[in-house]
């Protein structure tokens, strides 16, 4: 029977809908760009050629047993886990100090021979993996979910890798998707942040950061559409909270964001009680469950290590504060910088890989410039104070973390930081870029709505490209 023209054009209609609606159409672009841009490097991607994957996959396992606290022995924080897992880890990748890994080849057909591996759960020995035991178990929950239908199903050790990367991805593009559909305006700003080839590597992976840069775009998407509005809708306060409570139980560093949207509504006469009493509830969600973790979870917290003493640290620090301001500014450096830059936007395996040709560098940069003009909003809804707000908190941070990662690492006394890596700035990218954008409008008339969605589809096209070039050659994958 054959269709008749009215039928064809409600049948174009409901496709073209997406097209037509803005925010779908970015959601959609968002969803798809990422699938392609991170579910073959679930497959692509050597098994733990991912920073501190190793010590992901451990606490995972142990978490979907539901062992949610780690055991320490001879100061050591970790489990009592199959020793079939160290095997696989051992056959997969392995380095006597368990810190160093090499860029070596990986041969896709090689790794897939692993698979005989079995995993035999009545083979146990205590494996210590001090550097996530005591993680929260929140961003966790997508690759436990993975090992335990790999469990349930009788897989072993490779296809539970796999199956637990799986997951985790999905977890985080549906957190993309759904930061995306929250952001009022400027949206192309989530996609870039969440399409970035770091952010993408590390969606495929067991690594924690893949919920944690989701959740911190969900949460920035909310308190950017707050801030704007002046006040916090109830389901969207939770909502926010809940996304905050998941990066803050992990890195408390970021706990600065939670003030995202405290301006301008404290500023305004009848507002200022609402948005006070939205932000104490958004401060005591996130540091209620992050200390009530930490106080749970204190005792499998041991000592670094590399020979770094916290405490000693700090206390010289409070006594000659010059020590940590030369740090700081030691990493103002332009060499600091242009390091951080490229390791936010790809540098891969333990961060030895970089991306393949150089000048995708420069893509991101691009994004910007292509977004500049149709994600702006207009002089109207803009704010200067907002905008220094945002940067500032971004920049709380990202100080915030180069002392955490002094305090954990570096010598008493020394006077650089080592290990400051440039995932650990992902979350704060959209707040900086908001903030950004708006103190420094343009005062030109928007362009096509389509204008910035293509820009950033190529982009991004090109960017995945060159990781998955990046990656099959680095690592002779095929």
């Amino acid at each position: 029977m054959r269709h008749c023209p009215d039928d064809r054009l409600r049948g174009w209609q409901r496709f073209k809908y997406p097209l037509d609606n803005v925010k779908a159409a970015r959601v959609v672009l968002a969803l798809i760009l990422g699938a392609l841009g991170s579910l073959p490097l679930v497959i692509l991607t050597p098994p733990f050629q991912v920073p501190d994957e190793v010590q992901h996959f451990y606490r995972a396992y142990q978490l979907s047993e539901f062992h949610l606290l780690a055991e320490v022995q001879n100061g050591r924080a970790g489990g009592t886990l199959p020793v079939s897992l160290a095997q696989f880890v051992k056959a997969s990748v392995y380095t006597k100090d368990g810190i160093e890994y090499p860029v070596t080849p990986a041969p896709i057909a090689k790794t897939l021979q692993l698979k005989s591996i079995p995993l035999d759960s009545t083979k146990r020995q205590f494996i210590a993996f001090p550097g996530s035991a005591f993680y929260s178990p929140l961003p966790y929950m997508p690759q436990a979910l993975g090992i335990a239908v790999g469990r349930l199903l009788g897989w072993g050790p490779l296809s539970m890798l796999y199956i637990g990367r799986l997951f985790n991805c999905l977890s985080a593009l549906g957190l993309l998707g759904l930061a995306v559909s929250i952001m009022p305006f400027a949206e192309e700003l989530v996609i870039l942040a969440g399409l970035l080839p770091m952010s993408l590597y590390l969606y495929a992976s067991f690594s924690p950061d893949a919920d944690l840069i989701g959740c911190a775009l969900v949460f920035s998407a909310f308190a950017i559409s707050s801030s704007a509005r002046g006040n916090w809708k109830t389901r969207e306060l939770w909502m926010a909270a809940i996304a905050a409570a998941v990066f803050c139980s992990v890195k408390p560093v970021y706990v600065p964001m939670l003030l995202a949207a405290a301006t301008p509504g404290v500023f305004r006469k009848g507002e200022a009680a609402k948005v006070i009493r939205s932000t104490a509830i958004m401060l005591g969600v996130a540091l209620g469950v992050t200390a009530s973790w930490v106080f749970f979870a204190k005792s499998t917290m041991t000592s670094p290590l590399n020979g770094a003493h916290p405490s000693a640290q700090i206390g010289l620090i409070l006594h000659h504060p010059v020590i940590l301001i030369r740090v700081l500014f030691h990493m103002l450096e332009l060499v600091a910088l242009v390091n951080l830059y490229v390791q936010i936007v790809g540098d891969f395996g333990w961060l030895k890989v970089l991306l393949w040709p150089g000048v995708v560098y420069i893509l991101p940069i691009v994004s910007l410039v292509l977004l500049w003009k149709p994600g702006i909003r207009g002089s109207r809804e803009r704010s200067a104070g907002r905008a220094l707000w945002h940067l500032a908190l971004a920049l709380a941070s990202a100080v915030l973390i180069v002392v955490a990662v002094y305090l954990a690492w570096a010598q008493v006394g020394q006077d650089r930081v080592v290990g400051v890596q440039g995932r650990y700035f992902i979350p704060l990218l959209v707040l900086a870029g908001m903030g950004t954008i708006e103190l420094f409008p343009r005062r030109n008339s928007p362009a096509p709505r389509w204008q910035s969605l293509l820009g950033i589809a190529v982009v991004s096209l090109l960017e995945i490209a060159a990781m998955d070039a990046t990656i099959i050659r680095a690592f002779h994958v095929f």
